[in-house]
């Protein structure tokens, strides 16, 4: 299982206040790109599918169900909506852990998990790497708690050009859908990533290493002479 690094970056929204995107729409925080999606099957469709806001506005959610459990901001992918991440300066990057809730369509529903999140990443070698979690339970007043989902061990030190965020719902058959009649919708927040180094930058660093080692055999063989 692969640890986040110690100069990890954290997307967790609250350099962009309160929002509302449609769908082509695209925000970014700390280096990444977030592009907004209405939905699966209209990529380029321009209908209302994320929010950003804070968990302790009383009026963040007049209709729909919000999370509970997090006063910060938060991202809310809403009526079949997606979030596709990518970095600012097009290199590649790891995603290590999120965290992860259910935005309920209506408020009240029975305690119960309705769905799933889908994180669904554009490989630099050209594939795919999938990763889903169930959404929790909803609790008695029928609220989605946060949750967080560490990707270490589906992803691994994979590198991605883009990382792709979604839900699902279930339907009467056992299968998770999306699109799913506008109610596959999500929240995440505390989004753990780090920027991949180019290759030039390895190299530079091996040149770096290297005049440090000559220095030092250096400065050793003088300290023997004398």
């Amino acid at each position: 299982m692969s640890a986040a690094p110690a100069m990890a970056d954290v997307v967790d929204f609250e350099s962009i206040g309160s929002a509302t995107y449609d769908g082509k729409e695209v925000f970014g925080e700390n280096g990444y790109t977030m592009q907004v999606i209405d939905s699966p099957l209209s990529v380029s469709g321009t209908g209302f599918a994320g929010a950003v806001g804070n968990g302790s506005d009383p009026f963040l959610c007049a209709i729909a169900a919000c999370p509970v459990g997090n006063d910060t901001s938060f991202y809310m992918g809403l009526n079949d909506g997606a979030v596709k991440i990518s970095r600012d300066d097009h290199h590649a990057f790891q995603l290590y852990s999120l965290s992860y809730a259910f935005v309920a369509p209506v408020a009240g529903l029975a305690s119960d998990s309705y769905g799933m999140l889908t994180v669904t990443g554009q490989t630099v070698a050209g594939g795919q790497a999938l990763a889903t979690f169930r959404f929790p339970l909803l609790d008695k007043d029928g609220y989605s708690p946060f949750r967080l989902a560490g990707l270490s061990s589906a992803f691994g030190d994979t590198m991605f050009s883009s990382v792709t965020i979604s839900s699902c719902l279930w339907n009467d058959g056992g299968a998770c859908v999306n699109p799913s009649g506008n109610q596959a919708q999500f929240a995440i927040d505390n989004l753990v990533l780090a920027a991949v180094p180019e290759p030039s930058t390895y190299a530079m660093m091996g040149l770096g290493l290297a005049a440090i080692g000559l220095v030092s055999r250096r400065r050793n063989n003088k300290q023997a002479n004398a």
